[in-house]
């Protein structure tokens, strides 16, 4: 039994190794564990280790049943390799030597999923649950349950080829925003991201119908305008740029936030962008700049012109309180001599000059209390608050006073405090 045991753990490493286009697989935590069982290398605490790193990726993706076969189609699925890259740019890889091979890994992908676990761990207590899982989070995968039953390796190929093709490869195709990562330079998911919608922002029709056109047309590939939300704080600029990836993720629409002081690495960011067969949005909150920060240049070189221009599949959202983004000073106004005008104007110039790059600029004006009032009622309806209209605006106006002033945000805070104020009556 041994000798055969030896032997079969010689072909499932041998598998592992042949691997090509898919080869990078191997650095996953369960088959680091799998080759370690194989090549005997502590199998007990190996296969303990795995099956832990497997039940962490069933609650994530809501697996259930085999947990062992799940998690390595998941793998094949989610990979970032240069088949998966094609196909997310939507060029043809059929009838490719690039395909042929693709087509070999899922060979021995069908393979690896037939593994027996009994004989990795000696009938350790742990199989059966791995092999029956039952999750707490039941978040179902039509997709994976679909290809769990299919046979024949170029049909599932295929179906792998389509889930590039809408919905790209890699982390692009698991996660919705994202954010820079300095230290390793890389794109990096964000795991729990805003779910607001458009139905949550109360008020600013005009707003939103115009910031979604401009980027409906960025989605569909005509030309489309960087765009520039300015307005009173907590009047639901941030919250509209990233509903709008809410919306349009189905359609390619990604977002990557970065911070003001990354301005600088953006020629980097967008090195990393511009290959992908994706559509994104760069988003920079509360953008200003304080007349000793230089940032901005950056920015307004890359934005329009400049040694590199910005890629066709990115454009810039930013929301600032201020229209001009760069402070300005009396100073900058101020004429004296012929000379000094010339150079005042130039200084102003310089400082208008990075809005003026933003082709569309949209206003969030502070909300009147008449507006206000409404959007406590609507947020009270959506949460099923039993109150007077009376009792929500006298309440609601006694909130504002004490707290930050009137907005959209103030609004929801209110409504926050007064769920909770319902609920403990």
């Amino acid at each position: 039994m041994s000798e055969f045991k030896d032997e079969y753990l010689k072909v499932v490493l041998n598998q592992l190794d042949s691997l090509t286009l898919y080869g990078a697989v191997n650095d996953d935590p369960v088959l680091v564990c799998l080759k370690n069982i194989c090549i005997g290398i502590e199998p007990t605490l190996n296969f303990s280790k795995m099956v832990s790193y497997l039940i962490e990726s069933a609650e994530r993706f809501g697996f259930s049943g085999n947990l062992f076969k799940n998690h390595i189609l998941t793998l094949f699925l989610y990979d970032e390799n240069r088949f998966s890259l094609y196909c997310e740019n939507n060029q043809k890889v059929e009838n490719t030597s690039l395909y042929n091979l693709a087509v070999n890994d899922i060979r021995i992908l069908k393979s690896l999923i037939t593994v027996d676990i009994n004989t990795l761990s000696d009938n350790s207590p742990s199989v059966y649950e791995i092999l029956n899982y039952k999750p707490v989070n039941k978040n179902k995968n039509e997709l994976l349950t679909y290809i769990n039953t299919i046979f024949d390796e170029r049909e599932l190929l295929d179906n792998f080829v389509r889930f590039y093709k809408t919905s790209g490869c890699g982390n692009m195709s698991l996660y919705r925003a994202f954010k820079f990562d300095e230290k390793s330079s890389s794109i990096v998911g964000i795991e729990k991201p805003d779910p607001i919608t458009f139905d949550d922002i109360i008020g600013y029709k005009s707003q939103t119908e115009e910031l979604v056109s401009n980027t409906l047309a960025f989605i569909k590939g005509f030309p489309a305008n960087n765009v520039l939300l300015v307005g009173s704080r907590g009047t639901g600029k941030s919250s509209s740029v990233k509903a709008l990836v809410n919306k349009f993720f189905s359609d390619g629409l990604r977002l990557i936030e970065i911070t003001k002081e990354q301005i600088v690495k953006l020629p980097e960011i967008l090195s990393l962008l511009k290959n992908r067969g994706r559509r994104f949005i760069i988003f920079i909150d509360d953008l200003s700049f304080d007349e000793h920060e230089i940032q901005y240049k950056y920015m307004k070189s890359l934005i329009e012109g400049g040694s590199q221009n910005k890629p066709d599949n990115v454009l810039f959202y930013a929301t600032s309180n201020r229209r001009h983004l760069v402070s300005e000073k009396w100073g900058d106004r101020q004429r004296g001599s012929d000379e000094a005008e010339i150079h005042t104007q130039d200084t102003l110039n310089e400082k208008l000059s990075l809005a003026d790059r933003f082709g569309i600029t949209i206003s969030y004006p502070k909300p009147t209390p008449k507006e206000y009032i409404n959007m406590v009622k609507v947020m009270a309806g959506k949460e099923g608050i039993l109150l007077s209209d009376e009792a929500l605006e006298r309440e609601a106006l006694k909130w504002e006073i004490n707290q930050k002033g009137i907005s959209g945000r103030t609004a929801r805070q209110f409504i926050n405090n007064l769920i909770w104020q319902t609920e403990n009556v």
